[in-house]
């Protein structure tokens, strides 16, 4: 790591010297204290060498507009996001240009409103069928049990399946390719695997092999039988572009998987992370209950909007805790950036989960406050200044979606039960493509009287 030649415009802040043996230091802790870093040091911008590359972070709303929305036909996914084309493929999480036009294209009605109301059902179903396992009280390993709701959740809307032998071993390796990932990317392994196999490499081959003969399988069923039916990988197999042409066999085998992947585990996340933030906030809870009780009846899929306190619980938790933590494009051009010129080929960290903590932003940025979100704040803040789904054209398309399932899981488990904390210490992060917790996240889980 070493600081960049000089490019026209003002001086960038940036490490040198004893800041740079700090970054390193920060770097071999983990990314976040490395990004947290670089932002308490040199504020919102940031320049350096790391990996053979010239990388910039920006965590002004301004900056990362002009990156995510005005400029953005300027920019590409990063190296790092483009780690995960072996195991996704070229799904709308990697692919770039007229291809990922047209997959957006068609794509995208998949997950509009009117589409996704259908599976609220679903969500409150598989719920109660978790928490009737739990009986008067009950200590869970949560963070488990929050991914095989959510496992059970998007195979039913994806393909329209309650469970089944083959879907175990897709999220077993989806699992095992983030393993992979997170060995290629965040660990020393990252300067030497292009000489040397990481030690996890034949896992993530035997992954993606997985990976293509299962849902490769449950593609080639379904095209034989279109009998009517809600799920996502029929609208995906029957959507047809402008000269009406489907997509083929390999890109349904990518867009299925990246929704797979994008409606798994960081649902998942969000779940676990809100819990144990009520658990952590009684008064925050109580509330919640209140609300729930209130309100009563069954829930549906506008419970979003009938609960808003509960929303603003799911909106705070996606502030703490970002499940999609950073955002990561590349220069495909020489771009100005503010007053800055950023280079062809320089990578661009946008650091969410620091965004999302900034005091300049959010009033004691580190306090668990979800009645700040009752008042108007989103409309009020910087367009990027919060931002958990990302923003501008490759803003994600399930964010209908997720919300939805954050707001009617959370509130089918607290309508039935008080959550406690169970960790001795506050939750660790272990963030690879997802935020995800060190170990996990034990929580005790009480009927309500």
């Amino acid at each position: 790591m070493s600081s960049p030649p000089d490019s026209p415009g003002p001086e960038v802040p940036g490490p040198s010297g004893l800041t740079m043996a700090m970054t390193l230091r920060d770097f071999a802790r983990g990314p976040i204290p490395m990004i947290e870093g670089l932002q308490a040091r040199f504020g919102d911008v940031s320049r350096f060498r790391f990996a053979g590359s010239t990388m910039w972070q920006f965590g002004d709303p301004q900056l990362i507009e002009e990156v995510m929305l005005r400029k953005a036909g300027e920019f590409v996914k990063d190296k790092i996001t483009h780690e995960l084309d072996d195991l996704v493929g070229q799904g709308l999480l990697t692919s770039e240009g007229e291809l990922w036009r047209r997959q957006r294209k068609l794509a995208a009605p998949t997950l509009q409103r009117r589409h996704i109301q259908a599976y609220a059902e679903a969500m409150v179903r598989f719920t109660r069928a978790m928490t009737a396992e739990w009986g008067e009280q009950s200590d869970r390993a949560f963070h488990h049990d929050s991914m095989e709701l959510t496992l059970r959740i998007v195979v039913k809307t994806l393909f329209n399946l309650e469970m089944a032998h083959e879907i175990d071993r897709i999220g077993r390796a989806i699992e095992d390719g983030m393993d992979a990932f997170h060995e290629r990317v965040h660990t020393m392994w990252r300067f030497i695997k292009d000489y040397v196999d990481p030690p996890l490499q034949p896992v993530h081959n035997r992954a993606v092999e997985t990976l293509d003969d299962v849902i490769g399988e449950l593609i080639r069923e379904r095209q034989r039988d279109q009998s009517p039916g809600d799920d996502l990988l029929l609208r995906l197999i029957q959507a047809r572009d402008d000269e009406g042409h489907a997509m083929s066999d390999r890109q349904l085998r990518d867009e299925a998987l990246t929704i797979f992947l994008a409606g798994h585990e960081t649902t998942a996340l969000a779940i676990t992370y809100a819990l144990y933030l009520l658990a952590n906030h009684p008064g925050a809870q109580q509330r919640v209950h209140d609300e729930l009780d209130l309100r009563g009846g069954d829930l549906g899929a506008n419970a979003a909007n009938d609960l808003p306190y509960l929303k603003a619980v799911a909106q705070e938790a996606l502030r703490l805790y970002p499940p999609a933590w950073i955002v990561g494009r590349e220069a495909l051009v020489d771009v100005e950036v503010g007053p800055w010129r950023v280079e062809k080929g320089d990578q661009v960290i946008i650091p969410t989960f620091v965004v999302h903590r900034n005091e300049r932003f959010f009033e004691d940025p580190l306090r668990f406050a979800p009645s700040r979100w009752l008042d108007g704040l989103e409309k009020r803040l910087p367009r990027f200044a919060y931002f958990p789904f990302g923003g501008g054209p490759r803003v994600c398309i399930g964010n209908h979606f997720a919300m939805m399932e954050l707001v009617l899981v959370l509130a089918t488990i607290l309508g039935e039960y008080r959550v406690e904390d169970l960790s001795e210490s506050a939750v660790e992060l272990d963030p690879s493509v997802t935020l995800r917790p060190k170990g996990e996240v034990p929580l005790r889980f009480v009927r309500r009287a």
